[in-house]
């Protein structure tokens, strides 16, 4: 019975502060403390995102305008 028991034991699995953590979108290593992000992606993919982000609203927004489509 108690071999059950260790299946639901919550194992701390938190890393030391300083230890790089791993990017969730080109899984490249960056560091916590230079870096802290709360969705866990690096600093270039975090521009990356925006700036695609920037060309998509353009778009959306000239299509709005000028109703191309």
């Amino acid at each position: 019975m108690s071999h059950h028991h260790e299946a639901f034991e919550h194992h701390d699995h938190a890393k030391p502060a300083g230890v790089s953590k791993t990017c969730r979108v080109c899984k490249s290593a960056y560091s916590h403390e230079k870096n802290p992000s709360h969705f866990g992606i690096c600093h270039s993919c975090g521009y990356k995102i925006l700036i695609l982000l920037l060309i998509v609203m353009i778009s959306v927004s000239y299509v709005a305008w000028f109703g191309v489509i």
